[in-house]
């Protein structure tokens, strides 16, 4: 079988997106390096060359997030830890604009010359999808989010294929998408229930045993919400907010695609050029939609299961109105995105410990749009089209190259003094200039785990053991600098707040980015503790343990 055009240049550029992960030591994120730590504390834990047991216990309920830290502790007993996150966010990489590329042509599949089904789905789309594999959130170091992204869509394009031919092998096959958009992330999977219940009403509409079977055939996944909800943080506490205050600000963000800046306020050009192609996709769609006669199928658009028994529709008129159902498709969608927008402007930023909410709705509605979208079909315009959103991926992925490669000088003068550490020991980290060059990122914040990885060290500055949603935590007798839950957050933010002195027989190492912003903690550090190393921001000093 030879190979399109199109999928060869899709084929190309999921190769050149790589190169930013493969090109540099460092892939720059603020959360990434903190999941591959704590993934290597999985991995060594019962290593008795380290004394991970002797601080840090396992949390091994089935909660969400556990899929990037399973995934890379078991690369990383063949792999070290940076090839492993390489290796997991390659894989990140290339299913995204695959799945896209599942989940359209499940929606609106085209047609070949013979009438057959193409197995090509809108490529321009597809290519424009690759715009959004960088998003702020992957680079904020949201693993599980971003991977729970293209798993959000292959899973809804795998139901939205089967949704009328659903047996027990598609049934299980669809629990286990969902089981494990659940181990990804807990907003991405509750949306997948919630976009299958509402497509589900839409296409079948009062065909209510098919609706009914459709609830049971996911029921198995949906359970797992009794699962964690009960234990979770997300119930604790004073209930999450909605209103419309922030109306006016979620608009611009969404508009201007404000998930798609970073590192660069220049990232904002090419989020406004992506914004502009969204745009004319949705003129070009209502244009198209108007000229469409009322009773035609939309054009590329085929029934699959015209030839459908109908012991298993029930009546030959509701065969009769598949081809009704299939035109329809796309408008479906555009009622799902509808709904995904209200809730984006209502939702709290923040539920529970969880934040970013608006901006995870933001990347699944704004997707889940392309199933509305329709391109031409006629040669010129698809080629210039697709010639020009081409081309702003290209850009897209030279500018995070460009940028990637000047934060890695930044993380290479913050490693500097790695050599430096001894084998299990305990490193209290503080940072006063945690962006660095980066404009929304603090690539720094959590750059001490570079500083423990393969060498068995205690990272005091381990954010995940606060939160109930991640696997590890210090063990019930481990002495916190400070009296509170969320004493890692005084650590990053509120230094000041710290008793360094008193604190610092429990520490081997504090290792110092930037200078302190309270002259307090600037006395503290040079009474208590002694400076053995200094390169520019960078300052290594040992503690009295």
């Amino acid at each position: 079988m030879t190979l399109s055009k199109s999928t060869l240049l899709i084929g190309a550029l999921i190769i050149a997106y790589l190169l930013p992960i493969w090109l540099f030591p460092y892939f720059p994120t603020q959360d990434g390096v903190s999941h591959v730590y704590n993934a290597q504390i999985l991995t060594e834990y019962r290593n008795p060359d380290y004394q991970f047991r002797a601080y840090y216990e396992i949390n091994a309920y089935p909660f969400p997030n556990w899929l990037s830290h399973f995934a890379l502790a078991m690369l990383m007993f063949v792999f070290p830890p940076l090839i492993a996150e390489k290796i997991f966010l390659s894989l990140y990489v290339i299913l995204f604009p695959l799945a896209m590329h599942y989940f359209l042509n499940a929606v609106q599949p085209e047609q070949n010359a013979s009438g057959r089904r193409a197995l090509q789905a809108r490529p321009s789309l597809v290519i424009l999808s690759f715009t959004f594999i960088y998003n702020y959130l992957l680079l904020m170091g949201f693993y599980n989010f971003a991977v729970s992204v293209p798993l959000f869509f292959l899973t809804l394009g795998y139901w939205y294929r089967h949704r009328d031919t659903i047996n027990v092998k598609r049934a299980a096959l669809l629990n286990l998408l969902i089981v494990i958009t659940y181990f990804a992330h807990l907003i991405s999977y509750a949306f997948i229930l919630f976009s299958i219940a509402l497509l589900s009403l839409l296409h079948f509409r009062r065909d209510f045993p098919q609706i009914f079977r459709t609830g049971l055939s996911i029921l198995p996944a949906a359970l797992l919400l009794l699962v964690y909800l009960p234990t979770s943080d997300l119930l604790a506490g004073e209930p999450p907010e909605f209103g419309l205050s922030r109306v006016g600000e979620l608009l611009d963000n969404l508009l201007g695609l404000k998930f798609l800046i970073a590192f660069n306020q220049a990232q904002a050009l090419i989020a406004y050029a992506v914004a502009a192609m969204l745009i004319f996709l949705a003129a070009s769609t209502i244009w198209q939609n108007r000229r469409t006669s009322p009773g035609s199928v939309e054009r590329g658009v085929v029934p699959r299961h015209a030839t459908l028994s109908e012991d298993f529709h029930g009546t030959q008129a509701r065969a009769r109105d598949r081809p009704s159902r299939y035109r329809d498709s796309p408008r479906a969608f555009l009622i799902l995105f509808a709904i995904l927008f209200a809730l984006y402007l209502i939702l709290p930023n923040s539920v529970g410990p969880g934040g970013w909410v608006n901006d995870r709705l933001a990347i699944l509605a704004t997707l889940t749009l392309f199933a509305w979208f329709r391109v031409s079909h006629k040669p010129p315009w698809r080629q210039v089209f697709t010639g020009t959103v081409t081309l702003l991926a290209v850009i897209n992925l030279l500018y995070i190259g460009v940028l990637c490669k000047n934060l890695n000088a930044e993380l290479r003068e913050f490693n500097a003094f790695v050599h430096k550490i001894e084998k299990n020991k305990v490193i209290l980290p503080l940072h006063f200039e945690p962006k660095g060059s980066s404009l929304k990122v603090g690539i720094f914040v959590n750059a001490a785990n570079y500083y423990c990885l393969d060498n068995g060290c205690i990272n005091l500055g381990n954010y995940e053991v606060q939160f109930d949603y991640f696997p590890i935590r210090f063990k019930p007798h481990f002495e916190t600098p400070v009296q509170e839950k969320e004493w890692v957050q005084i650590i990053h933010w509120q230094p000041e707040e710290l008793d360094l002195c008193e604190y610092a027989d429990n520490v081997d190492y504090l290792l110092l980015w930037g200078t302190p912003d309270e002259p307090t903690v600037a006395t503290a550090i040079e009474a208590c503790y002694t400076l053995i190393a200094a390169q520019g921001k960078l300052k290594l000093f040992r503690g009295q343990r």
